[in-house]
């Protein structure tokens, strides 16, 4: 687990947005928060009560001194029993877990978030902002009840553009379609759903592209193996352990 910490630490938020996505906000020591860089994630466990699943992955979406903000959409029992969760109860957090983070290099960057994938991009735009790069945000959903990040992306100020399937919200349209507007020069990384990420690897547009994999995992540090995706050459690799930041051309999705 290397540095990873197991907390037992207090809800300060758990609220509604839209959809089916939640906002979680812990309360985190200072320890903790200098050691979270973009691309980490926690594995945190819904309820005291038992689980078979155990805990759930959820990427560090910001960071705002002592507190971590989480963005989660409830699917199943586990996410079901954290969005019950109360302000003041205590939860327990494993943190902050991956290896493999995102790569820097390269002065523009465009950021392509799918639903709640977004979630698992903010806290590098936050960095590269800071890093003074050039950074711009496309974020896309099936329609308006699946952009539920908008006040995040209007509070930093960080240029964007929305796209809905249906047009209900922004532009008409798949979110992909924003790597054909951007040169080449612009390094792409990516998180959301797999049709997403299959899009623009098929695409072919040129760009240097990072993914940010999401998969269902048990343990978050290897041991489980329930998270392997398989390489492009042949072998396979642990997301929790290997990733969860790949190379576009290293995966086979």
């Amino acid at each position: 687990m290397g540095f990873a910490e197991d907390l037992y630490t207090e809800i300060l938020e758990n609220t509604y947005i839209s959809g089916r996505l939640y906002k979680l906000v812990i309360r985190v020591p200072d320890k903790i928060i200098e050691k979270i860089q973009p691309g980490h994630f926690a594995m945190i466990k819904p309820s005291d009560t038992y689980d078979p699943m155990g805990r759930r992955a959820l990427a560090v979406a910001d960071i705002d001194e002592h507190r971590l903000i989480f963005y989660y959409e409830v699917f199943g029992k586990g996410t079901a029993l954290l969005s019950k969760r109360k302000v003041g109860e205590k939860i327990r957090v494993l943190l902050p877990l991956g290896k493999r983070l995102f790569n820097f290099e390269g002065d523009k960057h465009l950021l392509v978030g799918g639903g709640v994938g977004l979630a698992g991009l903010t806290l590098l735009a936050k960095k590269l902002r800071d890093m003074g790069k050039k950074v711009f945000i496309a974020y896309g959903g099936r329609n308006k009840e699946h952009i539920g990040m908008i006040e995040w992306l209007e509070r930093e100020e960080i240029p964007y553009e929305v796209f809905t399937d249906d047009g209900s919200f922004g532009k008409k349209g798949y979110v992909t379609e924003i790597l054909r507007e951007f040169p080449k020069d612009w390094v792409v990384h990516a998180c959301g759903p797999k049709p997403m990420l299959k899009t623009i690897k098929r695409m072919r547009t040129g760009h240097k592209v990072y993914f940010s994999l999401e998969e269902r995992m048990a343990c978050g540090w290897g041991v489980c193996l329930g998270c392997v995706v398989k390489t492009a050459g042949g072998t396979f690799k642990r997301v929790c352990i290997e990733g969860p930041v790949m190379p576009m051309e290293e995966v086979v999705i």
